[in-house]
C-alpha cells in the first residue's frame, strides 16, 4: 500500500501516542495496524493508531541517522557513534524503542557504495543499521506481541546518485557464497530488482573487519537466531523493517529475502507478520518481483511525499 503526503496539508505530525478516549488499543489490532488487511479502512482519514506506529518506526530509522559518525576527520568514520547499550537507551530517550535493546549492528561493503555517496572509511564496511528486540513486559503487553526491529540507514546524498542505484534491473537471486548455512537464494521467476541495492544487500569483502559478512548474512543470522530464541512466542511475534531512501529500498529487499526463508521453512515461522514501512522508498523491483513479495506475505507501506522525486 501507499500513502501520500502532500507538502503542506497531509504531513504526519504529532506526538504519536495514538491515543483518544474509549479508542481500541494497539495491542488489539496490531496485526491490522502491519498489514493484515492491507490497510483498508485505516489510511482515508489515516487511523491514530497506525499514524502512531508510523511515527515510532520512523523515529527508528531516523536514529540510523543520528547515530552515524560521518565526520570524515573522525577515526570512528564510517561507524557508528553509539554502543549497542547506548543506542538501546537513546531508542528509549526518543520513546520509539521503549523496552527495546539493540542486538546487531549491520554493516554494508562501501566499495558498492562508494562511487554513489563518496564514503570513504579506513573500513571498507559502513555501519548501516541495526537489529532491535522488544524485551520489556510492559511494552510487549501494549503492542500485542513481542517486535524484532531491522533499521536501515538511509543517505543524505543528491537524488542523482540514487538514480545512478537504480539503472539496471537484474534477477532477484545470488550466486553469493556464504557462512551462514540458513541464509538461502532469493529466487522467483521473472522477479528482478535493481542491481544496486541487490549488491548493497549482499557485497562481501574479506580484508574489511566490518564486512567479511554481508548485510544479508547478518540480518538473516541475526533473525534466524531470534526466532530460535522466541520460538515458544510465534504466534505472538512480529518483524518490522524500516528505513528512508535508500533504507527503505534496503528494508524491502530484506524483508522480502527473510519472509521467503520463512515460507521455505514449513513451519508455524512462516505465519509470522512481516512489515515494511518505507520512507520515501526509491521503486526496488518490477512488478513480479511484487507481485511475488505479496504473495508471500511481505505487508509493504510506503509513505511518500507527493513532491519527492527519489519514489516516483
Amino acid at each position: 500500500a501507499e500513502y501520500y503526503l502532500s507538502a503542506y496539508n497531509d504531513k504526519i505530525n504529532g506526538d504519536g501516542d495514538g491515543k483518544t478516549k474509549n479508542e481500541t488499543q494497539l495491542c488489539d489490532i496490531w496485526r491490522e495496524i502491519h498489514g493484515a488487511k492491507h490497510w483498508n479502512g485505516l489510511l482515508d482519514p489515516i487511523n491514530p493508531l497506525l499514524k502512531a506506529e508510523i511515527l515510532r518506526y520512523g523515529d527508528f530509522a531516523q536514529q540510523c541517522y543520528d547515530s552515524f559518525d560521518n565526520d570524515q576527520s573522525s577515526k570512528y568514520y564510517g561507524n557508528c557513534k553509539r554502543s549497542k547499550s547506548s543506542l538501546s537507551c537513546r531508542l528509549e530517550l526518543v520513546k520509539c524503542g521503549r523496552g527495546y535493546q539493540v542486538t546487531k549492528y549491520i554493516y554494508a561493503n562501501t566499495r558498492v557504495l562508494d562511487s554513489f555517496f563518496g564514503e570513504e572509511p579506513n573500513d571498507s564496511g559502513t555501519w548501516i543499521g541495526f537489529i532491535a528486540v522488544c524485551i520489556d513486559p510492559g511494552e510487549i503487553k501494549r503492542l500485542g506481541r513481542r517486535d524484532i526491529v531491522v533499521a536501515w540507514r538511509g543517505t543524505e546524498t543528491p537524488h542523482e546518485w540514487m538514480q545512478n542505484l537504480r539503472d539496471i534491473l537484474v534477477p532477484a537471486t545470488t550466486s553469493q557464497a556464504t557462512t551462514c548455512s540458513n541464509i538461502q537464494t532469493l529466487s522467483k521467476p521473472n522477479a528482478r530488482v535493481e542491481k544496486g541495492f541487490l549488491s548493497c544487500y549482499t557485497s562481501t569483502d574479506e580484508d574489511s573487519v566490518r564486512c567479511r559478512f554481508s548485510a544479508r548474512e547478518i540480518v538473516v543470522g541475526e533473525i534466524t537466531r531470534l526466532l530460535n530464541e522466541y520460538k515458544d512466542e510465534q504466534q505472538n511475534l512480529s518483524i518490522t523493517f524500516t528505513g528512508h531512501s535508500l533504507g527503505a529500498a534496503l528494508a524491502t529487499l530484506s524483508a522480502y529475502d527473510v519472509k521467503q526463508i520463512m515460507v521455505r521453512s514449513q513451519d508455524c515461522m512462516s505465519s509470522i507478520p512481516v512489515t515494511v514501512f518505507a520512507f520515501a522508498s526509491p521503486r526496488v523491483g518490477n512488478l513480479s518481483f511484487y507481485q511475488h513479495m505479496e504473495k508471500i506475505g511481505v505487508n509493504v507501506l510506503r509513505l511518500v511525499n507527493s513532491r519527492d522525486l527519489v519514489p516516483k
